[in-house]
Order: structure tokens, then C-alpha cells, then sequence
């Protein structure tokens, strides 16, 4: 029978470098009752409100997804930053707004469905809508980087790759400096040495992700490598879906996500790889796990903290 996680991670925990940021892909999940969570909600509403809070006290960072679907609210991030302590770090995902060139024909987007995105890497929009919100809330000391999600691009139908590789050129040019900000792309044609190159002048990282129609990590690596290698002062991962798994299939086969039930080591080696890299160079690592990589990213999580310290001895 395994060890209890709180009891294991724990342990595992403290022996990991301070600059090594592991967390899960948003944290409201009932089914971790028992597992991450032992507090006694009153009702779902009091564990959907508090349960970071309880969160925190096991992780140092959390990846927050529902951002990508609209600009937070000063009320949420404020309630947010209450709950965490100084040393946690919230990995927040952008409005999708400013990384669409097109929206999708799906019911959310309305009459704008199948319409030309006029905000496609709007700057402007970022500092207008995005920024304003965590200025307000006085969270900024607690963020870690900013992931901007791009959607796999028909990039025949609606631009090209240098037409790409020069608008967010000069979209990240124009953000704010202070922040810390990473790309994460969904086509593996994208991943030349001209794009981390790009990227790496502005002092923006590459997100390596572990997607379902992306290289594998370690290929993402190569690919970062031939490019000059990732130059910005961190690292940034996110594992998401088994490789060539959809996502609502895997939400299908690991739903409640209460234990391992797709073990991946190729890609927890490769966790380990850009974790011990960012250690040579003496910068922060964030991986952030989500539960359809294996099935229970808190144990994922656990898994890998185990294979790091290990190798650390």
C-alpha cells in the first residue's frame, strides 16, 4: 500500500532547492479529497473558496487556467494572495484574446465565431486589461511568469511562420519589462532557431510542454538547443496530456484522478533533465503538472521530486 502522499511529498519537499517551483494545473479538484486535502469543507462552495489555502501549505506554485478564458478580477487575485504565503508563485495563463488570430466556430465566442481577432498580440490590450487587475490586488509579488497559450494555428490559412515569428517579435518587445513572461506553442513547426532566438532576445522563455501533438520534451530541448539554448533567467514546463491522446479522452480514462494510471518515465526523465539544467544555471524551474498527463499530478508530482532528489544524492 503507498505512503500516505502528504507524508511522502512532504519529506520529499524539503529536500528540494528552493528555486525549484513544482505545482498542479489548477487545484479545485474533489477528488483529491483524502489524498491532498484532509481539512473538512463545510459545503463546495467553502472547499471551492478555501481549498488553496490548504493547497499552499504542500505546494509552492499553481498553474491558474481559468484566466485563459477571461482577465481576472481584483476580488479573485486578492483572495488568491491571501490564501498563499510569501514564498508561493502563481504561473497564470493570459487571456486567449491576445493569442488567437482567429476565432474558432464554438458556441463561447458567439457572433465573433469563424470572425478575424482584431486583438491577436495586442500589447496594448495586455497593459489595458491584463496587468491593471494583479497591480490592483497587490499579488504581483507572488507571480511567477505568464504563459501565453497559443492555440494550434492554421498557419497556411491565416499567416505564416515568419509573419508569426514578427508579430510576436514585436508584441513581446512592446510588454512591460518587470515581468516574467513564456510562450507556449502548439505547433512543432514553430520550434526553429529563429523563434528561440526571438524569444530569447526579449528575455522570454520557451514553455516546454508535453501536449498532445508536440514533440516530446526532450525533443523540445534539442530543438531549444539548436536555436542557441533557452537564455532567459528561468525555466518554464507544463505537462499536460499524454502525447498523441486527446484531452477530453484523457479527462475520460483518469477522471477522478485520485492515482497513477498512465505512467510516463520518458517524460519524467525529461522533467528531471530541465529541472537539473536549471540548477547548473542557478535559475527558477517551474513545472506545473495537470492530471491528464498520468492520471494524478499530485503523485506525478511526487514522482519526479523523488527522481531529483536522487539524482542530487
Amino acid at each position: 500500500m503507498a505512503e500516505p502522499f502528504q507524508t511522502t511529498w512532504g519529506e520529499l519537499r524539503q529536500s528540494l532547492p528552493k528555486d525549484i517551483y513544482l505545482g498542479t494545473s489548477s487545484w479545485n479538484y474533489p477528488g483529491w479529497k483524502g489524498l491532498v486535502y484532509q481539512r473538512d469543507y463545510s459545503s463546495e462552495k467553502a472547499f471551492t473558496e478555501g481549498a488553496l489555502e490548504e493547497y499552499s501549505t504542500l505546494f509552492s506554485t499553481v498553474g491558474v487556467d481559468s484566466f485563459f478564458y477571461s482577465p481576472p478580477r481584483v476580488s479573485t487575485l486578492e483572495r488568491y494572495c491571501a490564501q498563499v504565503p510569501d514564498d508561493f508563485r502563481f504561473v497564470s495563463k493570459v487571456w486567449e484574446e491576445i493569442t488567437i488570430p482567429q476565432y474558432a466556430s464554438h458556441p463561447r465566442y458567439g457572433a465573433r465565431a469563424g470572425t478575424v481577432n482584431e486583438n491577436f498580440l495586442s500589447a496594448e490590450l495586455f497593459k489595458e486589461r491584463i496587468l491593471p487587475p494583479y497591480l490592483d490586488a497587490g499579488i504581483v509579488e507572488k507571480l511567477g511568469p505568464f504563459v501565453f497559450q497559443f492555440q494550434r494555428l492554421e498557419l497556411k490559412s491565416t499567416l505564416d511562420i515568419t509573419e508569426f515569428l514578427n508579430s510576436l517579435s514585436s508584441f513581446l518587445g512592446a510588454l512591460p519589462t518587470e515581468f516574467q513572461y513564456a510562450i507556449e506553442l502548439r505547433n512543432r513547426e514553430l520550434l526553429t532557431a529563429e523563434y528561440f532566438q526571438e524569444i530569447g532576445r526579449h528575455g522570454v522563455t520557451h514553455c516546454f510542454n508535453h501536449w498532445t501533438g508536440m514533440p516530446p520534451l526532450i525533443d523540445q530541448m534539442r530543438m531549444a538547443a539548436l536555436g542557441g539554448g533557452v537564455t532567459a533567467p528561468f525555466f518554464v514546463a507544463r505537462v499536460l496530456t499524454p502525447l498523441g491522446v486527446a484531452y477530453e479522452d484523457a479527462v475520460k480514462r483518469f477522471s477522478p484522478y485520485r492515482e497513477i494510471q498512465l505512467p510516463n518515465l520518458q517524460m519524467r526523465n525529461d522533467i528531471v533533465r530541465l529541472i537539473l539544467r536549471g540548477l547548473e544555471r542557478e535559475i527558477p524551474v517551474y513545472v506545473i503538472v495537470n492530471n491528464r498527463s498520468e492520471g494524478c499530478s499530485p503523485r506525478t508530482i511526487e514522482a519526479v521530486a523523488g527522481m531529483v532528489v536522487q539524482a542530487l544524492g
